[in-house]
């Protein structure tokens, strides 16, 4: 890794800024890379004679279920409140679940075998969770055999802070002076052709500019240049700039070069000779390199974003046509299946337990469209809570619940409109000041292809200015086709009656059919463009991220967020986890424990009481509605 320090002020008021660049991976990139910082308090003692000398060991869970370690800290010796000084580099990838495991042990000798260590205790989080969390921070109980209390076992405190540079780019404004041509008529077409030196010696083209016509004095339309392009994080790696005369008919001609760096144009604005040391005259005039601007520009990432209060408001709309099936016929795609999830229920905690992470007070706006109500209207955007004013439910549990209460009140109809689920969202997206940063995504399940693509284009359209992403999820056997026509990824979006296109993109849609088996990586593929489309929205708005919060290394938890704990508090722990923060992953969950051979008898009718083989906790299921929770149901 290359690590520097630039003092330029950017365009957008930016200075002082220390930029941190890494190698360009191979693949997808991901959204950021994150480090962690770990420290804990009033950890348990297992020494006699002195107190523990602890370590952390941090494991990754893969999509086999198996933890694997990708780093430890050092060891701080007798010492019950450590911070640690080593931290975790990681990739953070907000698509998908990364499920995170920090082990605590008391070193009792210098083997790198754990088990040969005294275990203290353990606290389990997705970096979602830790990142979507108040300045990035997260405070917890270790949990040790009998289950998570600081008081026995002590507390662990991560923070996650982003490693700038990744997406860094380099600004130039270059022009030329007095340069030469080979043409017989004319100044001259001139263009250049920017190239890095790779490791192997080879030279490889990062950028080449238009060509300006009939000038022996060109000026270029500025230039922008990812820097892992630009120099892959070697600010002396050699870049050699090309200067070219264009011809029509025949070959272009090579006038010369600048040989130099990203360290050296960062000096400007400085002139560089341009030369050509193979030719029979080397020493000739052949013009001037004019750099008159050069600076690193760091473009606020969507971590920045939401460490500084950014939150991403969710909106959930289901598609309760007639295309979908009878509910109480098995072949429906809305039946309630008592040995498994539907599909709908399947992609509603696939992408909700990713979304849910960065959405502060977990409330959800649920919505449905396309049934019969009760009262014999038919609506194409209607709250499955019942309640218009405020149809918010809480967390994902929240909109299971409120789906699965929904098929038993409302008649299945007709015909799939989405205009005006797309419309309510970006009224409601649109509600919040735009200084306040706060972005909605709206996840639309549905089973057949639109009947109003012409207003739901233009419903689109219209909120591509808004701060809203729209993610489209089908359901079912049926043609998807003009939902790609909609996701825009092939032909920009446009509207067949004004001519006018979108502003950015803001869809995305996925075939559940083609990932139905594996949950994790439908979310993958749902939600990859959110971070992209939050940060073009920001952008396009003139919006900078807010100041994030200062972090300190006090001990204040706040008791309402999942799995937190109040280490001075005397009051006795509760467990106030939501029932999906501990389930298996889709493709793990499938089918969920049977049921006992007969109910408790103290439970209401329909409940029965089970426990969770990963936690050793109780959980209640409810037969009528096919849901779980944590609570014991009165």
């Amino acid at each position: 890794q290359a690590r520097f320090s630039v003092q330029k002020a950017t365009p957008m008021g930016d200075t002082a800024v220390n930029y941190q660049l890494m190698d360009a991976p191979g693949g997808a990139l991901p959204c950021s890379r994150v480090k962690l910082s770990i420290e804990c308090k009033s950890l348990r003692n297992m020494d006699t004679f002195s107190k523990s000398d602890p370590f952390v060991v941090v494991e990754l869970k893969d999509k086999q279920g198996r933890w694997k370690e990708i780093g430890r800290t050092e060891t701080i010796y007798n010492n019950l409140n450590p911070r640690f000084a080593t931290t975790i580099e990681m990739d953070y990838f907000f698509e998908e679940m990364q499920y995170l495991k920090f082990s605590v042990y008391d070193e009792d000798n210098k083997s790198r075998i754990v088990s040969q260590q005294d275990f203290i205790g353990s606290y389990e989080s997705s970096l979602g969770s830790i990142v979507g969390s108040k300045a990035n921070s997260v405070s917890a109980a270790l949990k040790g055999k009998s289950g998570a209390d600081e008081k026995k076992y002590g507390a662990i405190r991560i923070l996650a802070e982003e490693i700038k540079g990744l997406n860094d780019s380099i600004r130039l404004r270059v022009a030329a002076s007095k340069v030469q041509t080979k043409d017989w008529f004319g100044k001259g077409d001139h263009y250049l052709v920017f190239k890095r030196r790779r490791v192997d010696g080879e030279y490889e083209m990062v950028w080449k500019t238009e060509v300006i016509k009939n000038s022996k004095d060109p000026s270029w339309q500025p230039i922008e240049v990812p820097l892992k392009n630009f120099n892959a994080g070697d600010i002396n790696a050699n870049i050699a700039i090309e200067l070219w005369d264009w011809n029509a008919v025949s070959q272009h001609d090579y006038l010369g070069k600048v040989s130099t760096n990203t360290a050296e144009l960062l000096k400007a604005p400085k002139n560089f000779p341009f030369t050509k040391p193979e030719s029979k005259n080397p020493n000739k005039d052949r013009g001037q390199l004019v750099v008159s601007l050069a600076e690193i520009y760091h473009p606020p990432s969507f971590l920045e974003y939401i460490a500084g209060g950014c939150e991403i408001n969710v909106m959930v709309a289901i598609d309760f046509t007639a295309s979908n099936g009878q509910v109480n016929l098995p072949k429906s795609l809305h039946y309630m299946n008592p040995t498994g999830w539907n599909d709908y229920q399947k992609a509603i905690v696939a992408v909700g337990e990713i979304l849910e992470k960065y959405d502060a007070d977990k409330q959800f706006d649920v919505f449905g469209f396309g049934a019969q109500l009760p009262n014999g209207s038919v609506s194409h955007c209607f709250a499955l809570n019942g309640n218009a004013a405020n149809p918010s439910v809480s967390g994902v549990q929240g909109i299971l619940d409120a789906y699965a209460a929904s098929l038993q009140n409302v008649t299945l109809f007709g015909p799939t409109n989405f205009a005006q689920v797309i419309r309510n969202a970006d009224t409601i997206s649109r509600s919040y000041p735009v200084q306040s940063q706060k972005y909605t995504v709206l996840l639309i399940l549905t089973d057949g292809e639109i009947t109003d693509m012409a207003e739901t284009t233009e419903a689109i359209i219209e909120a591509s200015n808004s701060p809203l992403s729209i993610v489209i999820v089908g359901i079912g056997p049926a043609n998807f086709d003009k939902m790609n026509t909609l996701d825009g990824d092939d032909e920009v979006l446009t509207s067949e009656r004004t001519g006018k296109r979108v502003a950015r993109d803001i869809v995305q849609f996925v075939a559940f059919r083609e990932l139905a088996s594996n949950g994790p990586l439908l979310a993958k593929e749902v939600l990859h463009e959110i971070p992209d489309q939050l940060t073009s929205y920001m952008k396009s708005k003139n919006l900078r991220p807010n100041k994030k919060p200062a972090v300190e290394s006090v001990w204040t938890i706040d008791m309402s967020r999942q799995q937190s704990f109040r280490p001075n508090d005397n009051l006795p722990l509760t467990n106030n986890r939501n029932p999906l923060s501990t389930m298996p992953s889709i493709s793990e969950a499938l089918p969920p424990p049977p049921p006992p051979p007969a109910y408790g008898s103290s439970l209401p009718p329909g409940w029965e009481e089970a426990v969770d083989p990963s936690s050793g906790n109780m959980y209640y299921v409810n037969h009528v509605t096919k849901t779980t929770q944590w609570e014991r149901p009165r």
